[in-house]
This record gives C-alpha cells, structure tokens and sequence, in this order.
C-alpha cells in the first residue's frame, strides 16, 4: 500500500472514531415579563424568550454544543440533568473547575451524547430554576429505539410562583409554615377528639408541638400554580392523538418542590422508560412523580377527549390537561383526592418521656439522646424532646458505637441498626421465618424461595400474590402496577387503602414501640387511610381506590439485564436531616461546605444507604452518573435512575458504580432544602497522590 493511500485511510477511519456533530444550539438567558398565570405578568427568567426554553434534541453518538448567552445580572449556569458528561460540562457552579456563566458571557458547553432517552435541563444558581430557567432534553438512540411509538408528546411539568424566589426562601427561613396552608383548625381537633378521645387527640397535638412541626406540613411550599409546557390549566393545555396510535408521553417533573400525581382516568398507562432508562414494561392507572424525576409513558386512548389530572401532594395545586381527537371536545377534572395528615408512627418518633433512658440503637439512629445528655446541652425547649435528636438538626453528643452495643436486639441487628457483641445465627440458619418478616429481610426461611422464571414473560405458573409482588409475570398477562392492585375493600374497615409507592423501607417496621425499653407510648389516633374526621386522611401515601393499580418502585425493572452485578464492596450511609425550625437541611448533620467530601475510588462498586430522618420526602439527585436502586429486583435487573425518592422515616439504598471521574454534587432536588444545605461533594477519583491530592479527577477541576 502507497503511503498517500495510507494516510488518507488514516485519517477516514479517525473520522469514522470521532463523534457526529449534532446541530449547534445557542440558548440566551434573560429576564422578560410573560402572562404566565391568568391575572398579571409576571417577571420571569426565560431562555430564548419562552417559559420553557426550547426542547434540545440529540442523537446518541453526536457530539452537542450548547452556547449560553448570560443577559442577567447574575452568574448563572445551565446543568444538564441526566447526562453522562466531562465534570467540566456538568453545569454545578463550585465543582469541576466550573464557577458559572458570568453576565455578558457565553460559555460553550460540548457534550459527546452517551446514551438516549428522556432528560431536562435547569439553572443550578440560587432560585433561577423556579424563576423559569428550564426546559426539556430528548435524545434519539443510534439504533432502534426500544421503545414503539406512533406519536409522542412532552409533557413539562412545573410549578409557578409570583413571589421571587429568594423571599420565598427567606420567608421558610423565618416560618418553616409559611406556606403550609392545610393547617389543622380547631374543629377539626374536636371532630378528633369526638372520634378518638380528647385525651389520644390532645396528646397527639402535643406530641407534634414538641417536635416543632406539623402533621399536614408534608410539601414544604404551597400555593403554586401547576404548568405542563408553561401553560396552566386556564390556558387548556392539549395533547392530540389520532384514534388507533400508539401515543408515547414523555413526563418531567421540572418543579422546584412539587411532588405530583398522575392520571387519565379510563385510559390505562404503560410506563416504559424511568429517569431516561428503558425498563419492563408495567401498566398502572396512576403514578407519583417525584421533582426532578423523568417516566415515559405508552397510552392507546379510544377516541374523545380523556382529562390528563395532576394532583400535587399536598392536594393544593392541581392541573387540567386534555388528551383528545378532537378539540372541540371538553374534558372536565375527577374528583379531588383527600389532603393527607402524617402519622407519628409514620415518623419513627417514637421519643422517650423527658428524664427517661434512651437505648443505644436509638440514639444511633438520631431518636432521641443518650443517657446523660442534658436537655441544656441539645438544643431544645425545657422538658420537650430535642429536635436535633431526631435528625432535624445535629446532636452534640456522637451516638454510641453499634459495635459496643451487648444489648442489640436481633431484629435491630437484622436492619443494621446495631451489631451484637456476638453476632446473629445467620439468617439462612432460620427455620421458623414467617412470611411477613422474610419478606421485611429480618429472616431467611431455610428452604429459599423459588427462584423466579429467567424470562418472567413466559412464567405461565406465576401466582397472583407472587405476580402482585412483582417475582414473576403470569404469560398471559401483561405485569401491572401493584401497589393496590389486589386489595379488597374491607368491610367496615379503612375508607382509603394504603397505597405503597415503594419509595424507602421502615426502618422500624413491625415494631412495638410501646413495649420497648426506655420508649414512651406515642398518640396513635387512626391507622394509615383511616380519616381523621374533617375529609383528611392519616398517612403519606393514600387516596387511591381500592382496586386502582399504582405504580411502585417495586414495580421497575431494568428492559435489559446488567453484566454488572456484582454485589458493593463497602456501604456509605447518608442521613437525611433537619432543623425545621431554622430551616436548615444537611446531609449527616452538615450544610454543604461544612462537610468532607464522599471520596469514592474510581470502578468502586459502593451502597449509599439514604436515612430520612425528617417529615419530609426526598428527592435525592446525583450528577455524573446512574445508580441501581435495591427495590428487590434481582441483581441486574434493578432499575437504574438518576433520582430516588426516600419516603419521611424510611430507608433506602442504591448500588454505584463509580465509573466517571469527577466532583459530583450529591443532593435533594427540592430547590429550598438544597438552598438551604442538602448537598454535598461526591469525589470519584483513582489515587491519591504524595501530597494527598486527588488524580483522575476533571482536569478542568480546580478543587
């Protein structure tokens, strides 16, 4: 071969390595006034003169440039939620090297497109997110698409406030409650007092006085105005379809503090793709979306007009949408669902009476505080439970160390809230495990269950209660959502059913606080579902009917197996906390920047166990990587996000595979609780070097 024939094969096939070259975008950042919500203009920011920015579309294997023009008079920055990227190009302002988008500046972002699916981008400066600063992201495969679709919508949801962003964070710091507005009333504690007693209600009251918080406060920030595609439902938003299509719905939850639930009443959903990741198909009548999150949805409608009805958790912002064949034709919203009231029990606060012990497992998990800590020393009122010690802020006195703990009692042992001086009789040594506990992994019955069918598609001899829990498929059946898919109303029972979104695990489930040592007795007026007499009902997760199939983090599984699956190596526990009363958010007692870094080695296979030890739900967020979420799936199946939700007073954990190098921020989505400190660095790096710098990491980076 001649050598000018040599090179130019050369340089064809180092063409044919390098990236395609997607369309250049060029987004400018600005602040206008838009009708918004009926009524006034509003001040807002806007990417290319629209409340969303333009929908940015790639193709896997494209190298995008994105240029963004700041015309603010503030840095600000564009991150690009989901995407695998250099840490340079990530968008966090602190991290990788990057301090923002000054004003009058354009930064380029290059992006080489890793993956396909469905993902948004968003500001990661100060409150410019909630102001308008977003918009959503749809990334075509290079292949076949998996997922078969004669039509697709976006569906960008979000919620407006007329009140700038920053007052509204100052008004949380000076009032937690500020903008909690389903407060209890005093009718409605005599209506309890008539059903449950004045003295369980009273003592219930007082029990949640002590504490600092509020039963109903469960969404944070009240009194928004709920968009799809920045238009509310005054301004009837419609998605059409033509009778016969396969009609693909891409949701984004693009709030800044609004979890979401949603239905099309008659029209059955497929939810087939979970944070942009495919996963096995599994049809519901409904779903909760938590912020931030992404679920792509495969609906059939039979022609008319069908309501698209979202609900926000606290039931005070709703949104109307139609899916429709015809224009012409109104849609009119389902009844609203009940407002929602937590439960103690809920909460895990089961806390000793002032001048009581307070066992070790206890305090290590933040309940109450140990033995010899004066109520002087923590931070609360004379007499009244401290709130540090509940996690909602930082106990002074470290918590014993589980390994020094001779009293463990074995179902602590068995959730790793404590380690007995003599280790536990392995589970699988177990030959009296009930059901109920095996299923809580307190226990291993000595015969393991049957292991489920490898393609769970063709299991023609699954069970309905081993179909309902998500083991295996009937063949002739499609797998449905089974949060409350089996239940039976009971008689004279519960008005609601418990639905369970899946979202974390009690780490106290099963237990009798009453009877424990050194623990007082909590108020329990009602049981989750049950009413509390005015129209509300206890408990995080009610109000769907029985019946109704709801869709579960249980529910998810990969489309395809991973080759990965190997078990973690070591385990790193996050806690979720808060001071209410101050309005401070920290991960394991600490505000960003009070903290180290979470070092991870790079290709470390890691569980990050996530404790909400709060009233609230969060949505926690990594950059730069997908994690797999342990929701009893088999290994290799478990379906890979990018945000988990962790229910109030549960646990949840996530396998990672450390694969991109980087600093990456770890942190909840909700956009006043990271404001206000819940976030922190997540390192990945190789080695260390003699002067115990990180290698490996962005060389953009300069931390």
């Amino acid at each position: 071969m001649n050598r000018p024939l040599r090179a130019m094969l050369t340089v064809f096939a180092a063409l044919l390595a390098m990236p395609a070259m997607a369309a250049t975008y060029d987004l400018v950042v600005e602040k206008a006034n838009r009708m918004i919500a009926p009524g006034r203009s509003d001040k807002v920011i806007t990417i290319n003169g629209t409340v969303p920015g333009p929908v940015l579309r790639f193709r896997e294997g494209e190298e995008a440039v994105v240029r963004v023009t700041n015309k603010l008079d503030a840095t600000t920055s564009i991150h690009w939620h989901g995407l695998l990227v250099d840490g340079a190009y990530d968008g966090a302002p602190g991290f990788n090297g990057f301090n923002g988008i000054a004003p009058g500046t354009t930064y380029t972002y290059r992006i080489r497109i890793r993956q396909s699916g469905t993902y948004w981008y968003h500001a990661h400066s100060g409150g410019q997110e909630q102001a308008g600063q977003y918009g959503a992201l749809l990334i075509a495969p290079k292949g076949e698409d998996p997922i078969k679709a004669d039509a697709e919508h976006v569906i960008l949801l979000s919620d407006h406030t007329r009140q700038d962003p920053d007052r509204v964070q100052r008004n949380l710091k000076s009032d937690s409650g500020y903008y909690n507005w389903n407060k209890r009333t005093l009718p409605e504690t005599l209506r309890d007092a008539k059903k449950f007693g004045m003295k369980a209600t009273l003592a219930e009251r007082k029990a949640w006085g002590d504490m600092r918080m509020d039963a109903t406060d469960i969404a944070d920030v009240s009194g928004y105005t709920i968009l799809a595609n920045g238009q509310p439902t005054q301004a009837k938003p419609s998605l059409a379809f033509t009778p016969g299509q396969r009609v693909r719905l891409r949701f984004i939850n693009g709030s800044a503090m609004s979890f979401m639930d949603v239905r099309i009443p008659g029209v059955a959903m497929t939810i087939v793709a979970a944070d942009g990741r495919p996963v096995q198909p599994v049809q519901v009548d409904e779903f909760r979306i938590g912020v931030a999150e992404t679920y792509d949805v495969i609906v059939e409608p039979r022609a008319g007009a069908h309501a698209l009805w979202v609900e926000t958790l606290d039931r005070r912002a709703t949104l109307l949408a139609a899916l429709t064949s015809d224009p012409a034709l109104p849609v009119s919203a389902p009844p609203q669902r009940p407002k929602q009231v937590l439960l103690l029990a809920e909460m895990g606060h089961s806390m000793p009476a002032p001048g009581e012990a307070c066992s070790a497992e206890h305090a290590a998990m933040g309940h109450c505080q140990p033995t010899g800590v004066t109520l002087a020393a923590a931070k609360g009122s004379a007499g009244a439970p401290d709130h540090a010690a509940m996690g909602h802020g930082s106990p002074q006195a470290p918590a014993v160390k589980p390994a020094s703990d001779p009293d463990c009692a074995p179902e602590h042992a068995a959730m790793g809230h404590c380690t007995p001086k003599t280790p536990a009789a392995k589970p699988m040594s177990d030959p009296d495990c009930p059901p109920e506990h095996a299923a809580m992994g307190h226990c291993t019955p000595k015969a393991p269950a049957p292991k489920p069918a490898a393609d769970p598609a063709k299991d023609p001899n699954c069970p309905p209660e081993h179909a309902a829990m998500g083991h295996c498929t009937p063949k002739a059946a499609p797998r449905v959502g089974t949060a409350v898919a089996l239940a039976e109303k009971p008689q004279g029972g519960m008005p609601y059913p418990v639905v369970d979104y899946g979202y974390g695990k009690d780490p106290m489930a099963g237990m009798d606080h009453s009877q424990m040592k050194g623990m007082m007795a909590m108020p329990v007026l009602g049981k989750e579902g049950d009413t509390d007499g005015s129209g509300r009902v206890f408990g995080w997760a009610t109000g769907a009917p029985y019946g109704a199939r709801v869709l579960s983090m249980r529910d998810l599984a990969a489309l395809e197996p991973k080759a990965d699956a190997a078990p973690a190596t070591r385990e790193i526990v996050v806690r979720l906390q808060g001071n209410m009363e101050r309005y401070i958010w920290t991960l394991n007692g600490k505000k960003f920047g009070e903290g180290p870094p979470i070092d991870v080695k790079f290709g470390e296979r890691v569980r990050v166990t996530f404790v909400n030890e709060t009233m609230m739900a969060h949505p926690m967020h990594l950059h730069g990587m997908f994690f797999e979420v342990e929701n009893g799936q088999a290994p290799g199946l478990m379906p890979e996000k990018n945000v988990i939700v962790v229910a109030p007073g549960r646990t949840q954990s996530i396998i990672l595979t450390a694969n991109e190098a980087g600093e990456w921020p770890l942190h909840c989505h909700l956009l006043y609780h990271m404001g206000s400190g819940m976030m922190q660095k997540l390192v990945v790096a190789n080695v260390a070097s003699a002067d115990g710098s990180k290698l490996g990491v962005s060389q953009h980076s300069g931390h």
